[in-house]
């Protein structure tokens, strides 16, 4: 039988996963990865770390399909996005990975905003640190010895396709991310290159998400025990590969993946822009569409932090905590939390708001502040699915993913919240899953990505979430709530009143 194997290079480990060409996963594995974080502002990866990893991760996905008896078909990449490497002509690196969440640039892209309703209009992204192009022109900038030396600005995915066929190529999905990319030609854009100031020919070439980039090199094939020339696929971004792994086929559908931030995303067949440029809109991983994505910067990492700041010992006794904010009542007796721990993402984009608990008084327990906090972030997350709709039509269904969406609680509360029904597929692993899918199509044993999703589902156990009637008017208020104190804490004349 043939297997495919993933790998999902993310923020802070490389993870490589086997699964079965029925989409089962035989096997995954994780490789610890984090960043340099400075603590004032800068965030980088050492670029020599991955050529150290990827052997480690397909060996043992080699090994493991060895003793599975599976033929690998390919190897199929997802990555985090929007980092930037420099590489010069013989492929060496000239500095560290700037990662996505560096914030070096955030004076350039401020001097830059004049500039957002245009720059969002050609590629549907506004002028953000967070994206390429302003991290390209950092360098231009700051470092001009490593510009002139410089032959290709590449993203971490597209070093480790590099890494693995030795062509430089980046899809789609990727290049949406750079602020460089036209949204309806999926071709770099000339004005925006030009604004930018970043010449085309230090961008990689362009590939559909899904493409077979290319053959596993020799030397590669010899660390790993894979044959050589087997085919490597650019499956697409790891938000785009997560869509896929959640069925993200049509507008009817919408997904959330809510790890340390959450991401709400939906589909549609073409480019979908927001008047007020609130929402993200890239190509999808599934041929032809686009995703429209609005994030919530802070949620899970509100419920972990809380679950250290009791113990004292920094244990994350999540089960218990679990437990108490399930016995404390729909609406927390009105306690109510702003999950602005970060700033405030979809729909406003407020750097300067701040995480909020209202309406505390003694009798507050534990329990009420944790489900306080579960309900916050859905509350949030409700803004951007609103958004959503209104880009992309009516939302029937939404599939979910991430590390809290392991809490019964919680996915209930969405759907309350939301009043759609929650779905959670039984394989976590969303972004993993997302790259088989691309795998599968690109290697042939399926003919579509909706028909390989399909095609795993039938055996895939699911749990189904309906919201509860009774709670409609209690979260309907907390949600009118939440909007009118945000509100008040962001009137000018109060933050000059609190400065």
């Amino acid at each position: 039988m043939k297997g495919i194997i993933t790998v999902d290079i993310g923020t802070t480990s490389v993870r490589g996963a086997l699964y079965d060409a029925d989409g089962r996963l035989i096997r995954m594995g994780a490789w610890e990865n984090a960043p340099e974080d400075f603590g004032d502002g800068r965030v980088e990866q050492d670029a020599a770390v991955w050529p150290r990893i990827l052997p480690s991760v397909l060996k043992s996905c080699a090994d493991a399909a060895g003793e599975a008896r599976l033929e690998p078909a390919c190897v199929s990449v997802t990555a985090q996005r929007s980092s930037v490497i420099p590489i010069d002509r013989q492929g060496r690196p000239l500095h560290p990975a700037i990662m996505w969440q560096d914030r070096r640039t955030t004076g350039l892209a401020q001097a830059m905003g004049e500039h957002d309703r245009e720059v969002y209009r050609r590629c549907g992204l506004k002028i953000s640190p967070v994206f390429s192009a302003i991290k390209m022109r950092w360098f231009q900038q700051n470092r001009p010895e490593i510009w002139r030396r410089t032959h290709r600005m590449i993203g971490i995915q597209d070093w480790a396709l590099y890494l693995l066929t030795g062509r430089l190529v980046t899809d789609h999905s990727f290049a949406s991310r750079t602020n460089l990319l036209d949204l309806c030609s999926r071709q770099w854009d000339a004005e925006l290159l030009r604004l930018f100031g970043v010449p085309a020919k230090m961008l990689c070439d362009l590939v559909a998400p899904g493409s077979v980039v290319g053959g596993l090199l020799p030397e590669r094939a010899a660390e790993t025990g894979l044959p050589s020339g087997l085919p490597v696929v650019s499956a697409g971004g790891d938000q785009q590969c997560a869509a896929l792994g959640l069925g993200l086929f049509s507008n009817e559908r919408a997904v959330t993946n809510t790890g340390t931030g959450s991401y709400l995303i939906g589909h549609s067949g073409e480019p979908a822009l927001d008047e007020r440029m609130r929402t993200a809109c890239n190509v999808s991983a599934a041929p032809g569409a686009y995703v429209v994505e609005a994030a919530v910067l802070t949620s899970g990492m509100i419920y972990r932090w809380f679950a250290e700041l009791l113990s004292g010992s920094g244990a994350q006794d999540f089960e218990r905590l679990n437990a108490e904010a399930a016995a404390a009542p729909p609406g927390a007796n009105g306690l109510i939390l702003l999950p602005h721990f970060r700033g405030c993402g979809a729909p406003n984009w407020d750097p300067e708001a701040g995480g909020v608990f209202y309406d505390l008084t003694l009798g507050a327990t534990r329990g009420e502040m944790a489900r306080a906090i579960l309900e916050g972030i859905a509350v949030e997350m409700k803004q951007s699915l609103e958004l959503i709709e209104v880009l992309c039509g009516r939302v029937d269904t939404v599939s979910v993913s991430g590390g809290l969406t392991r809490s019964e609680l919680f996915n209930q509360i969405q759907s309350d919240v939301f009043e759609r029904a929650v779905v959670r597929f039984g394989n976590g692993e969303a972004t993993s899953f997302g790259a088989w899918i691309a795998g599968a199509v690109a290697c042939g044993i399926d003919a579509s990505h909706a028909s390989a999703f399909s095609r795993a589902m039938d055996r895939e156990a699911l749990a189904s979430y309906r919201p509860n009637p009774a709670h409609r008017p209690i979260y309907q208020r907390q949600c009118r709530r939440a909007g009118a104190l945000y509100e008040a804490l962001a009137a000018p004349e109060f933050r000059e009143k609190i400065r």
